[in-house]
Formats: structure tokens, C-alpha cells, sequence
């Protein structure tokens, strides 16, 4: 043990700096040290220490000791959309390929190809721009089959699963206090050494703050906006109130981010250092061990909800590997990047790696020139008009050089991953022309282009157009246009009709232009929650039921049930006398679902036979599809009310027929209840024959099973064989008189579940 040199707070013989103050250590020699009169960086301190490094290029320095920006309590607060600078390029002699900072100019499109935009042309890309288009760079681990398949990874414990969500947590609550502290924004360090021993020491000492200030900027910012937008919303719609009302607020805990009951402890830490070029690091663990403690009665918040959910109470002493707790096996490799003189620990990056490494893809090589666009618009466009060479080439370089730097460095970096990602695409001929964006809102160093055209084209000579507010097709259902609302029932297309217009964001870095995907899909999250009415977010976070009733309903009586924006209306409900409800017209109307008169507990869902006690209860009703096409095409609030009868039901049997009498056809379900199933079939003048079909499983598989069906007291049987469907065909006599249809399923031995369905039709000869 030790104490501060600064503040006097008792510290561990190990840290360098100070948790208290911030104020950086100096090393101890023996027993203890004097402390020294001028107090150097933290950062630079650690880059006097001795650093592992593996297969370090000749020639190459050890990451100087630049000051340290935690340190400088005088430093001018930075706003955090200041651009970030990037360091001047030079060469480097790694043999990992040629080094730099920057990234290759757009050049012109090589052709004809793509069916939008990535990160902002195809539909489904942040800034839903473009139909049918490709919705953005398939990530690691897509459709696409590797060339190499890796050993399956190492099955974790559920203990390991619980410490994973501890730290995604701690991430997750740094980044938010991050938020509040503006002389610590550019954070980072001076080296990936320090980088790396900042990383522990903030796990260790569960310092959220300074873990936070270690995520790239690039990364950071997008969360950032995001997280304080939903904070904005949270408070204009009252949402605390409405938990509160419903019996939720323990959700509201001011002990929601404390990590009461965990204990993080570190042993052989030693990192070892690889730098790829001057802007990135690989930060690789192969000792060293993390011991967690936790104590799940002690949790509270968050941490206390994991702990619920998983039903554990059993205490966790868990200690992790860190030369094992990489893919396969493999030590922890994390990737530092090198932004304006300060390094980052990027988790995009450091997962990019992960799987790079499992798939033993090569490592590609970032260019050294750079030259970005004049303006966003121009940015935006060369994006855009990228976009055919990438579907051609089926590569993603041609669109890298339009982005942001770190993004765009991501995909050089990993090129070769990212292109078998994408492998199949290539060869398609789609052609963009008339691009045309004009200059949006600008923020800082931040601004966006909005379309103001692009045209479309593939071979058959189908065309697509994009404006400000509408993708248009050669007919209506290839159309689409923004409405003011991004609300739906179910996720669908129509999300994107809560966009402000179709535009894309970008970056001024190093004076120039460059699109950034992250903030594209943070500007697109906003504007979608912005579109949204306060109902709307109550019915999205299952809160319908802390609104007030609206009206009255009871059983047998007709009810005009006006909906409110999101769809739903809340309703008192008196039930007389014990029953099972359902609504007289089922198919007209969403789930209806019953709460405690105070709304605190559900009670039951209608339609499923549940027997609803005598009592005053909260009745909430959600529309059907007839209201969810009515606001699908008009947007915004719609005027829309439904007669509403609720009668006595008395359930649905999972083994329910499907047949009226007398028709020449018939369909169900069977189930494990021994339930036999009579279906009623049409007389017929002239012979015919019955034509009975089942399919399914009995589980667990393999079980054997029979399904009798039986006709006029004549039984044929059904042997079932998983899988594989079961058909036997029955005379029918042509006498002209109806008759009755028996099916009934008899299980062998061990039979759990049944998922069976048959069939039968009637024809004539």
C-alpha cells in the first residue's frame, strides 16, 4: 500500500496514478519512494516502462510519452464536436504492409453496378435512402461462407456469460457519466502502452469515466448523441412518471449503475505491444489473469436485473485467462487507434480483428493520401457515386475513401474479410446518375447533405428515383415516401417514414469532407424518435397501461372504441361474474389485454380462455390491420374507431377443427390431449375416394406415433416417421349421404409434444 504524492488517498503498490485526484505516481523502488517535487504525466510514465513487443520492425521507436490530457487540469475544455486532427503520415518499415494515416482519394467510378448506397442509399442502410439496395457493408460473421471454417468456439459457462454483461455494463455506464465531464473529452493516451494500462486499471478500480475516454472519438460521439437525445425524450414524454404508475419504478433506481457487490482484481497483466502503422496498434494479452467476485445479493440496478433474470443467487469467483479468452483459445488481442496525437482503444476495431483472426484473413494496409471533398454535398455525392464500383468489384474499397478516417481505415484494414463478406455480389451493372445533393444543417466539424436527386438503373432498364422526401419507382409499389411518423405495429419499411428527409452525415477532417456512417445512423435514430408521439413510445416500451381509461366497456354491450396515435385505447372493464372473454369480431382488433384496476398487473390476455375473476379491471385494446394500413398510408395521427363487443369465450383448444359440415375438405391440428378430431363430409352421387395427409413431429424426435383415422368404423393407420409426411387414401362411397371423418393421434412411449397437422380432400372418381 501506498498514498498519493498529491491528495494523500491510500493507493495499490501497483497504480500509477492517483483514483481520488487523477494526479499520476511515481514508480517505487524498494519499500517506498520519496515523492517528487514536479509530477510528470501518467502516460509518460508508463512509456518509460519496460514494453513486450513481437515482431517490432527494425528501426521502428517505442511509442514516445507525449503529456497526457487527463493530467493538464488547466486545459480548456473541448467541445466534442471539435474535428478530430490526424497526424502528419510518414512511412513506416513494419512488414505488415505500408503505413500512414490516411486513405486514397475517391476516384471515379469504374462502371456501372450497385443498387444503392451504402450507409445511407439502400433502404435499409442509416439513412434509408434507396430501394432494393444493399443495406451497408455486411459485417463480420454474415451470410457468406468463410473460405477457411474455423473450430467451434470454446463453450463459455453461464458464469462466464454474467461477467461479460458486468463489463458491458461498465462500458455502457462510463460512456454516460463520460457525458458530464468536458475537461476529459479528448481522453485517450499517449501510447497503446498506456492505452493498455489504462484499460485495466479503469476495469479494475471500476472506473467508468476513464474507461470511456478510451473509446475513439469516431465511436464515441454517435452513442453520445444518441444516449442524450433518448435522455431529452425520456423526460418530454414523462416516461419516468409512467413507470412509476405501473409498479416499474425500481427501474428508476438511482442505484441503477452502481456495481455494489462486484470485485475486479488483476494478476500478471503484461501486455505486449505490436504496431501495424503509425495510427494502429495491436494490444495482445497473453498473460495474466481478472478474478471477479460477486456477490448477486448485493447487486443492485442493473447489475441486480441480470442477476434476476438468470435466476441466480449462487455467488460468482470466476477467474478469466486472458491468454485464453480470444477466439479459439487465443490470448485477448485489442486494436489501439491513434487519433490527433492521443491513443484510443477501438471496440469496432478490436472486434474487426477478432474475427480477422479467427478467419485467418490477411491484414490489408491503409493509404497514405488523403484528399476528402470540398463540402458535404460533394462528399455525400462521391459516396454515392462510389457505389457502382463497389457492386461490380465486389469490394468495398472504392467506397472507403469517402468516409470518415477511422471508419474508412476499418475497411482498407480488413479488406480482404469484408470482400468474401460480400463475395457473389460482384458482376451486377447498376448505374448511377444525376447525383445531386444540397447542403443540410451544420453542427461543429458535423453537417448533412440532403438528396436532392439520384437516379437509378439497372440492366433491364428499371429505374429508381430519390428526392428529399420520396424514393420512387415505375409504379406505385416500388414508391415510398417519407409521412412524419416512423410508429408501426409491426417493423417494417414504413419505419423509415419518421426520417426529417434522406440525407447522409458528414465529417470536416483535416479540412476536408467525408461521410461518416456512425453519426448517418445516429441522425436516423433521432429523427425517428422524434417522430414519435408520446403514445406511440408508451405502446413501444409496453406502457399502454399507464394511461388513463378513455371510456367504459362491458360484457354483451357494443362498444365505439376511438384509437388514439399509437393505435390503442385503454378502457374500465366490468366482469359480473367470473368468465373467459374474447371479442365477438376477433379479427377486427389487436391483443387485448387485461390489468389490475391500477394497472400494476396483467391479468390475462383475451382469446385464450383464461377465466377473468369478478371485478373492475383496466382494459387495453390495440387495433388491427385495417387501422395500421389506414395510418401506413396517411402518416401522422388518424381518426379511427371500431365497434367493440366483448361476449364469453370459452378458449381455444390447440386440437381446434377446421371444417364447417358438409364440405369436401378438412384441415386441424392434433395434439398430445387424446383429443379426437370429427370432421362432416358432403354426400356425392358417384364413387370417390378421400385423400387424408399428416406432417409433423412427435418430440422428442424420433418418438414413435400413430394418427388413426377412422370412417364408416373402418380404422387406417398412420405410422408417423419425423419429418416425413403420412398419406393414406379412403374409398368414399357415392351414396349421397354425408359422412363423418374421425382423426386421432396415439403417442408412443416418452411422447412430450406434439407438433402435427393434417388434411384430408374429397374427390370424385
Amino acid at each position: 500500500m501506498k498514498n498519493c504524492t498529491s491528495c494523500g488517498a491510500e493507493l495499490q503498490s501497483h497504480w500509477k496514478f492517483c483514483t481520488n485526484c487523477q494526479a499520476p505516481q511515481p514508480a517505487q523502488s524498494g519499500g517506498s519512494a520519496a515523492a517528487e517535487t514536479t509530477q510528470p504525466d501518467r502516460d509518460a510514465i508508463r512509456s518509460e516502462q519496460p514494453t513486450q513487443r513481437f515482431e517490432q520492425a527494425p528501426g521502428q521507436s517505442a511509442a514516445g510519452g507525449q503529456p497526457g490530457q487527463r493530467a493538464e487540469s488547466t486545459a480548456t475544455s473541448t467541445s466534442v464536436f471539435d474535428p478530430p486532427v490526424m497526424a502528419p503520415a510518414a512511412k513506416s518499415a513494419d512488414a505488415t504492409g505500408t503505413s500512414g494515416s490516411g486513405f486514397a482519394a475517391p476516384g471515379t467510378p469504374a462502371g456501372p453496378g450497385g443498387t444503392g448506397g451504402t450507409g445511407g442509399t439502400g433502404n435499409n442502410g442509416p439513412g434509408g435512402m434507396g430501394n432494393n439496395g444493399p443495406s451497408g457493408p455486411q459485417g463480420p460473421g454474415g451470410t457468406n461462407t468463410p473460405p477457411s471454417a474455423p473450430k467451434g468456439p470454446r463453450k463459455r459457462s453461464r458464469k462466464v456469460i454474467i461477467l461479460v454483461s458486468v463489463l458491458v455494463v461498465l462500458l455502457a455506464v462510463g460512456i454516460g457519466a463520460f457525458f458530464y465531464v468536458q475537461n476529459l473529452i479528448r481522453g485517450g493516451a499517449s501510447s497503446p502502452q498506456g492505452a493498455a494500462d489504462q484499460l485495466m486499471e479503469s476495469i479494475e478500480t471500476k472506473d467508468m469515466i476513464g474507461l470511456a475516454t478510451l473509446v475513439p472519438l469516431e465511436e464515441r460521439e454517435p452513442i453520445q448523441r444518441i444516449q442524450e437525445h433518448l435522455a431529452d425524450k425520456m423526460e418530454e414524454f414523462k416516461l419516468e412518471e409512467a413507470l412509476t404508475k405501473v409498479g416499474r419504478d425500481e427501474e428508476l433506481s438511482e442505484d441503477e449503475f452502481s456495481f455494489d457487490g462486484v470485485t475486479i482484481s488483476m494478476e500478471g497483466v503484461e501486455p505486449e505491444i505490436k504496431e501495424i502503422d503509425e495510427s494502429t496498434a495491436l494490444i495482445r494479452y497473453a498473460s495474466g489473469e481478472v478474478k471477479v467476485d460477486i456477490d448477486p445479493a448485493a447487486t443492485t440496478g442493473t447489475l441486480r436485473t441480470i442477476f434476476d433474470s438468470l435466476e441466480e443467487e449462487e455467488k460468482v469467483n470466476e477467474t478469466i485467462e486472458l491468454g485464453e479468452l480470444g477466439p479459439d483459445g487465443s490470448p485477448l488481442t485489442l486494436v489501439a487507434t491513434e487519433r490527433d496525437g492521443r491513443w484510443y482503444v477501438s471496440p469496432m476495431y478490436s472486434v474487426a480483428e477478432m474475427v480477422n483472426a479467427s478467419e485467418s484473413y490477411d491484414r490489408g494496409s491503409v493509404p497514405e493520401a488523403s484528399t476528402g471533398s470540398n463540402s458535404p454535398a460533394e462528399a455525400a455525392k462521391a459516396m454515392v457515386e462510389a457505389v457502382p464500383s463497389v457492386i461490380s468489384e465486389g469490394s468495398l474499397s472504392p467506397l472507403a475513401g469517402t468516409l470518415s478516417i477511422h471508419e474508412g481505415s476499418l475497411l482498407y484494414l480488413y479488406q480482404d474479410m469484408f470482400d468474401d463478406a460480400m463475395s457473389g455480389m460482384n458482376g451486377e451493372e447498376i448505374s448511377v446518375s444525376d447525383v445531386r445533393f444540397t447542403e443540410g444543417e451544420k453542427d461543429g466539424n458535423r453537417a448533412t447533405a440532403v438528396v436532392d436527386n439520384i437516379r437509378l438503373e439497372n440492366d433491364y432498364g428499371d429505374e429508381i428515383t430519390l428526392t428529399s422526401e420520396c424514393i420512387k419507382g415505375e409504379s406505385d409499389s416500388d414508391s415510398f415516401c417519407l409521412n412524419g411518423s416512423g410508429y408501426t405495429v409491426e417493423p417494417s419499411a414504413q419505419m423509415f417514414g419518421g426520417l426529417q428527409n434522406l440525407s447522409v452525415t458528414t465529417l470536416e477532417e483535416n479540412g476536408k469532407w467525408r461521410v461518416s456512417l456512425g453519426h448517418t445512423l445516429a441522425d436516423a435514430v433521432i429523427d425517428w424518435t422524434d417522430s414519435l408521439t408520446r403514445e406511440q413510445a408508451l405502446a413501444l416500451l409496453s406502457l399502454a397501461h399507464s394511461e388513463d381509461a378513455s371510456g367504459d366497456i362491458a360484457v354483451d354491450d357494443s362498444t365505439d372504441v376511438t384509437f388514439n396515435s399509437a393505435g390503442f385505447a385503454v378502457l374500465n372493464l366490468r366482469v359480473d361474474e367470473e368468465m373467459s372473454l374474447a371479442a365477438e369480431d376477433e379479427y377486427d382488433f389487436g391483443d387485448m389485454t387485461v390489468y389490475s384496476k391500477d394497472g400494476k398487473e396483467e391479468i390475462t390476455t383475451l382469446g385464450y380462455g383464461d377465466e377473468i375473476p369478478e371485478g373492475d379491471y383496466k382494459l387495453v385494446v390495440f387495433a388491427g390491420p385495417e387501422w395500421d394500413e389506414e395510418r401506413a398510408e396517411d402518416g401522422g395521427d388518424i381518426d379511427y374507431s371500431k365497434e367493440l363487443t366483448l361476449v364469453e369465450d370459452s378458449g381455444t383448444s390447440f386440437s381446434d377443427s377446421y371444417l364447417d359440415p358438409g364440405k369436401d375438405y378438412f384441415y386441424g391440428l392434433l395434439s398430445l390431449s387424446g383429443e379426437a378430431m370429427t370432421h362432416t363430409l358432403k354426400g356425392i352421387e358417384d364413387d370417390g375416394e378421400l385423400m387424408f395427409e399428416v406432417s409433423g413431429s412427435v418430440l422428442p424426435i424420433g418418438t414413435p406415433g400413430t394418427v388413426v383415422v377412422t370412417m364408416d368404423g373402418e380404422e387406417h393407420e398412420l405410422k408417423l416417421v419425423a419429418g416425413e409426411p403420412a398419406t393414406v387414401t379412403i374409398p368414399y362411397p357415392g351414396d349421397g349421404e354425408e359422412h363423418e371423418v374421425t382423426v386421432e393421434l396415439f403417442p408412443g412411449e416418452g411422447a412430450t409434444t406434439a407438433f402435427l397437422s393434417y388434411n384430408g380432400e374429397l374427390s370424385a372418381n
